[in-house]
């Protein structure tokens, strides 16, 4: 490259020990932390020296950006992480994504892909979704009749909520108390919301979404082989779209990407013997359904007060595991539950427990509508979860408000209609039945978590501001922790405006 080079347009300073780098493609920002490793150079060194060396297609005008990745780059892609496998190297590329007009079926399926990536999707709750917005699997064009019924359904069910919508802000206009000092639009726009909370339930899952995603390289080449092994079409063309888009920022580190046969073998495999089962078994017709919201696995409260007490005095001490389990084990039970107040007391509503409290691991059982499913599914930080398949029947939810406004008649026939139309399409078309659940049908989840996220969850989902259907769950789970672990549930829940128990600023 001719020239001195200007290293502030690519990093935020040249004299201090932290400092960002910009304008340059994410392969080579990750190319040049890869380097480190194997390079005993700074960071502004090496870019320096790529820049000094013409490695990079750099725009002359001032603060120019690089308008394509350099071979040297790709090569070393190629060395590293395609050729070796030394993943890590694609974390530090990241690609921001905007995905429109997806099935909410679709939408779960990615933002179930990998853990690692972040979303922010459109929301029935605050927004309403328009007439004739809902996907159409293009296998039910080999079945008409199939067809026909489920069109008729997405139409039935936006006519539902329509009516369950006005009903719903005519009978809360007359009993939602005002709030203080509220204007008469801020009122009307919170009927309104309260409305749409409740009459989104009746639409299904073939209704469109909006999302914006961000992920790092790594994590999203998984995301899209975990797609392209989807059961559902749609999910697959999805992942195609998205790698054609990803790999105009990062397209090195989306080499090779293609479908899982373990996945997808695997899958196949167990679900011809779920069906040979099934079809022996008269206990799986069926069932009403209520949801439900329990702990399927708690510790034992004196060995998870002791499995507590052992990692606060290894993250606070210089001892050994067997000395700190000695030492915790010698402790009364209320010398335990003493310790951890200790530990807790302090917890404001933005503060995350000591990470101490991550080794105590509890599994939950939760039956919960496809409306309340949606929003734990994107709300979580660090919950494994396994899910059962969109379904009807599981049973389903109906707001209270939805009873309390006399309009749970329309409500249930069309949430019947949605059942009966997906056993019809589920006979000739498989994979096009899930479109037609609604908001309202459980769906069977089992979630793994700790101590740690539990107080997250908990925190967030009993807060005044959460949604009714995913409070009441974990309402259920804070009260049976408080009976079994009565300290360790005694700060699960915090407000902002609470002062921390043990004083403090």
């Amino acid at each position: 490259m001719k020239g001195q080079i200007d290293l502030t347009r690519y990093v935020s300073n040249l004299d201090r020990n932290v400092y960002t780098i910009y304008n340059l493609p994410e392969e080579v920002i990750a190319v040049i932390f890869a380097y480190v490793s194997r390079s005993p150079l700074s960071f502004r060194d090496n870019l320096k020296k790529l820049l000094e060396d013409d490695e990079l297609a750099v725009s002359d005008a001032a603060g120019g950006i690089t308008s394509f990745y350099s071979e040297k780059a790709a090569r070393f892609h190629e060395k590293w992480v395609v050729g070796y496998g030394h993943s890590s190297v694609a974390e530090h590329a990241v690609a921001h994504i905007g995905i429109e007009r997806i099935s909410r079926l679709a939408s779960a399926e990615l933002e179930l892909a990998n853990s690692f990536n972040s979303f922010t999707e459109y929301s029935q709750r605050y927004q309403r979704p328009r007439r004739g917005d809902w996907y159409l699997p293009p296998e039910l064009q080999d079945h008409p009749e199939a067809q026909s019924l489920y069109a008729d359904l997405q139409e039935k069910a936006y006519d539902t909520y329509e009516r369950l919508l006005s009903g719903l802000i005519g009978h809360l206009a007359d009993r939602l108390p005002r709030h203080d000092g509220e204007s008469e639009k801020r009122f009307r726009i919170r009927v309104e919301k309260t409305a749409f909370e409740d009459a989104r339930y009746v639409l299904t899952l073939a209704t469109l979404t909006n999302l914006g995603m961000t992920g790092n390289g790594r994590a999203l080449r998984d995301t899209l082989i975990r797609l392209l092994s989807s059961r559902y079409p749609e999910c697959r063309q999805l992942a195609r779209e998205m790698e054609r888009e990803i790999g105009r920022v990062i397209p090195t580190l989306l080499k090779h990407v293609k479908p899982s046969p373990y996945i997808m073998d695997t899958r196949e495999s167990l679900e011809k013997r779920w069906k040979e089962t099934k079809a022996s078994a008269r206990a799986f017709s069926e069932p009403a359904g209520r949801p439900s919201a329990r702990f399927l696995r708690l510790p034992d409260y004196e060995d998870a007060l002791t499995q507590a007490a052992v990692s606060l005095l290894i993250e606070n001490s210089t001892l050994s595991y067997e000395e700190a389990e000695e030492k915790a084990r010698a402790l009364s039970r209320a010398e335990k539950e003493e310790l951890i107040d200790e530990a807790l007391m302090r917890l404001r509503f933005f503060d995350n427990p000591l990470d101490s409290f991550q080794h105590l691991v509890y599994r939950l059982e939760l039956k919960i509508s496809e409306a309340n499913w949606h929003q734990l599914l994107r709300h979580n930080r660090r919950t494994h979860f396994t899910w059962g398949l969109p379904t009807t029947e599981l049973g389903y939810t109906i707001p209270p408000r939805i009873r309390d406004a006399g309009l749970a008649d329309p409500f249930s026939r069309l949430v019947e209609q949605a059942t009966e139309t997906y056993r019809k399409i589920r006979e000739v078309c498989p994979a096009a039945a899930p479109y037609c659940v609604t908001n309202a049908h459980h769906r069977q989840v089992t979630a793994t978590v700790t101590l740690w996220e539990l107080y997250h969850l908990i925190n967030l989902r009993t807060s005044p501001e959460a949604q009714w259907d995913i409070r009441t769950a974990f309402e259920e789970l804070l009260s049976e922790l408080k009976r079994h672990h009565p300290v360790l549930a005694r700060y699960a829940r915090r407000r902002a405006e609470d002062p921390p128990a043990g004083g403090g600023a």
